[in-house]
């Protein structure tokens, strides 16, 4: 009996050896195969392989050396992680053949990047053209319109050290898949977002034609060390106190988007000033309704663009609402006197901004060749140029993209019609 279970524990050892020497073999073939052909552009070292019964493998001190640039990334830990050792196993075949985990994490630990590097100047000293996503990273702070890295150097940063993991979970029955992102970088802040996709196709070939539906949008800042310390950067570069600044700031975020037509609720920048005076947590969450098209929200009202993001805004924890919106004409000015001056402006926004009609479904054929706006019974929205009404259906040409796609609508599933004039 005694014989019989040491040989046993030498076969499990035997064979937890082997797993780990193909675990090992399998890694290092894969490293060299991406080390040659990547070797034109970059220059990829590490110091050993790691690996776990539990599905991971790793690597220890990668390096990441890009010559044209004179820079490099180094990074400390580097983790697959995969739903148990089964699928760890199957990795590389499943590679070779387009197909991909229904589950898998990377884990990056220790991402460090020099502030004066190249790759810090390239993210930071060429500010990307100013969009409502670029809104809060504008800046009060003199002649400075967006922080650079002689900026950072000044605030006290010489490395951005992060600890990051993007994963994704796809789930063949229901059709979805869930992509997060969390990234802590060291006394700057703690940032998540995350992604919900539904009718996704497990066959990448299908997408193009059957794209997937965004369900749920989250991005989440916490602990902004970063917000922090710019506003005491600028407050002390304008000579203002910390509560002067905090109005300082507002005014200029309120500035930037009104030059992209959005004017938010009073509500919202209550809750922002909050924000900007305590940055703890922010949270935007949007739930899109289904057949909601990104393109052309613009040609919508503000609170039908509400009714379709169905947003969801928490400052520190605490719920704002209502959130809402106005779109408003670049050119004017924020009313100083409101009695006086918001009559003023409405009336200058109402003749900048397209205006619409409600139409009967049963004259839409009278509409041809217009860009009219669907809403149904469901609550889905849909806008496009109607191109004709046969056997029922409206043909719609719809915008996605830089591109253009056909589709229709049953006359008897439209609600509402509203025409652009």
């Amino acid at each position: 009996m005694s014989k019989i279970l040491k040989w046993g524990l030498l076969s499990i050892l035997a064979i937890a050896v082997l797993i780990k020497l193909s675990l090992w073999w399998s890694v290092r073939s894969i490293m060299d195969d991406a080390i040659t052909r990547l070797s034109p552009f970059m220059h990829i070292s590490y110091g050993s392989i790691t690996s776990s019964f539990d599905g991971r493998v790793g690597l220890e001190k990668l390096q990441v050396r890009v010559p044209a640039l004179r820079d490099s990334v180094r990074i400390g830990h580097a983790e697959l992680k995969f739903n148990g050792l089964g699928e760890l196993l199957r990795f590389k075949e499943r590679l070779a053949e387009g197909k991909f985990p229904e589950q898998m994490a990377l884990s990056l630990k220790g991402i460090s990047l020099d502030v004066h590097g190249p790759f810090m100047q390239h993210l930071y000293d060429a500010p990307a053209e100013r969009s409502l996503w670029t809104a809060m990273s504008e800046v009060a702070c003199g002649k400075v319109r967006n922080i650079g890295t002689g900026e950072l150097l000044d605030m006290g940063y010489r490395t951005f050290d992060t600890d990051a993991e993007l994963s994704y979970q796809f789930k063949p029955g229901a059709k979805s898949l869930a992509l997060s992102l969390n990234a802590d970088t060291r006394d700057v802040l703690d940032m998540r977002f995350s992604l919900l996709l539904s009718n996704m196709s497990d066959n990448p070939g299908d997408l193009r034609a059957n794209p997937p539906r965004l369900t749920l949008w989250t991005l989440e800042l916490n602990d902004n060390q970063y917000q922090r310390k710019v506003q005491e950067f600028c407050a002390a570069k304008l000579g203002q106190s910390g509560e002067e600044y905090v109005q300082t700031a507002l005014d200029h975020f309120d500035r930037v988007l009104r030059s992209q037509r959005i004017a938010l609720d009073q509500p919202v920048l209550d809750g922002y000033r909050r924000y900007l005076q305590d940055p703890q947590s922010l949270r935007l969450e949007l739930n899109p309704t289904e057949g909601m098209a990104w393109d052309g929200l613009q040609f919508f009202d503000a609170k039908d663009v509400i009714a379709m993001l169905r947003p969801t805004l928490l400052v520190n924890q605490q719920v704002v609402s209502p959130v809402g919106f106005a779109w408003v004409d670049p050119a004017s000015r924020k009313a100083a006197q409101p009695v006086e001056v918001v009559a003023v402006e409405k009336s200058e926004t109402a003749r900048a901004m397209p205006q619409y009609e409600f139409v009967s479904v049963s004259s839409l054929a009278d509409h041809a060749g217009k860009r009219l706006q669907f809403i149904t019974y469901d609550g889905a929205y849909y806008q496009g140029i109607l191109r004709k009404v046969e056997n029922g259906k409206a043909y719609l040409s719809v915008q996605f993209g830089s591109g253009a796609a056909e589709m229709f609508l049953r006359l008897e599933k439209i609600d509402k019609v509203r025409v652009m004039f």
